[in-house]
């Protein structure tokens, strides 16, 4: 939020920050509100249902969605709003990323990512910039807990085509390392090259988005022994899906 005021006065643009609280006990409400954000507490769990909410609450003519963790940078808040206001095809737009602590392996590997091998589409949750004019065909998913921002971009892709999406993989924001500490280098790769993807879904909301009959249980199976909610954690592989109980 501190970079975020501080770009609102460098470039001098207005800004509005929403942030979207689900029951955190950190203090979080009350510093973003002193900060001068608007807080909208959720009594429901997901990064897809906030970003949902907040997209619908959201007053200005440009939407970015972005993590909390993220330290934003002018360069990339200029090149959104150049890059909207000149080119009025273009609807969605994202740039690179830094991470930090700044360390050279880590941010090679992100470099090489951005540079070759990611596309407008695969839009991640750092930073993703859209017109509110498309609101009403493409919103995040509320029913998605991960994994919103990549379905954002897919359905982007395929409503809005790819000329009206936009990257820039030269201009950049900071973006923590955190998970790429937690999760190791090798799965962070996987996970963002599109190999793998992992997250808690549970498995009636799994096979009403996707459509699976056939897994290693059935549905009635794992909603006896774990309930509806249990947690299912799913590996969409590009060759296939396996599930792993």
């Amino acid at each position: 939020m501190t970079s975020i005021n501080y770009i609102t006065q460098v470039c001098r643009v207005p800004a509005e920050t929403i942030v979207v609280d689900y029951m955190s006990i950190d203090g979080t409400p009350d510093i973003a509100r002193k900060m001068g954000s608007k807080v909208i507490e959720v009594d429901k769990p997901g990064v897809g249902y906030a970003s949902h909410v907040g997209v619908l609450n959201a007053k200005g003519d440009i939407i970015i969605r972005t993590d909390a963790d993220v330290i934003m940078t002018p360069s990339a808040i200029q090149e959104i709003i150049e890059v909207f206001m000149d080119n009025p095809e273009k609807l969605v737009a994202t740039v690179g990323h830094i991470y930090y602590p700044l360390d050279l392996k880590t941010n090679l590997m992100a470099y090489l990512y951005d540079r070759y091998l990611r596309r407008p589409y695969k839009t991640t949750g750092f930073f993703i910039a859209f017109k509110k004019s498309v609101m009403e065909r493409v919103n995040f998913n509320p029913k998605w807990r991960v994994h919103e921002d990549y379905d954002f971009g897919r359905r982007a892709y395929e409503i809005l085509g790819l000329r009206s999406m936009y990257f820039n993989p030269f201009v950049a924001v900071f973006v923590s390392a955190r998970l790429i500490k937690k999760e190791g280098l090798g799965k962070y790769l996987l996970d963002r090259l599109g190999i793998t993807k992992s997250g808690i879904i549970s498995y009636s909301q799994l096979a009403a988005d996707y459509g699976l009959r056939e897994a290693l249980l059935s549905v009635k199976e794992v909603i006896e022994r774990f309930g509806d909610s249990g947690a299912i954690r799913i590996y969409y592989l590009e060759f296939g899906r396996r599930l792993e109980v």
